[in-house]
């Protein structure tokens, strides 16, 4: 029997667009679904935020509030508020920058490395056993799809942030 024709969402929408948009609503729901279970497994212990605030100074202490905006992907106010609270609980402490005293950087305190020095074998053995389902070889693939992706979205950034700056330059000297 005949597969049957797949409907698209909505009028001029592509085979090709449908699939994409299918796609992103599987990455979001995946994702979703993970943060859900990686915050229930932390909720006693600590927040997902702090967690990640914690892991992202293991891997390189001593980061500017800028840095861990860009690090973990969130606005300055948002970590300003989250450096705030962890601060003020001890994990964390600012120290101003010897060079530039308008700048802080942000450092572990020894409680805070202590704490995550517990949690990253945690969090670990979580996201195995969520994506552990998943064969080796499936893992490895879909880590190879999504890098090809990210560099993908990478490049279209860059190409658009270079085609403004050039459309500027170009706004610029027809101005003068």
């Amino acid at each position: 029997m005949p597969r049957a024709a797949r409907k698209t969402p909505c009028r001029g929408v592509t085979d090709a667009g449908a699939d994409s948009v299918s796609l992103w609503f599987r990455l979001l729901g995946c994702h979703a679904m993970m943060l859900a279970e990686l915050r229930r497994e932390l909720e006693d212990r600590t927040t997902l935020a702090r967690f990640d605030l914690l892991a992202s100074l293991a891997r390189d202490d001593g980061q500017t509030l800028a840095g861990l905006s860009r690090a973990l992907l969130v606005t300055a106010g948002n970590v300003t508020g989250l450096v705030d609270r962890a601060e003020r609980d001890g994990v964390v402490e600012r120290r101003a920058e010897p060079s530039d005293r308008r700048v802080a950087r942000v450092w572990l305190t020894r409680s805070g490395r202590a704490l995550i020095r517990e949690l990253l074998p945690l969090h670990a053995a979580q996201v195995e056993e969520l994506i552990g389902g998943l064969p080796q070889h499936d893992r490895r693939e879909l880590r190879r799809l999504l890098g090809t992706l990210r560099e993908h979205l990478l490049s279209t950034a860059k190409t658009r942030e270079l085609e403004a700056r050039s459309a500027r330059d170009v706004d610029t000297a027809e101005r003068s």
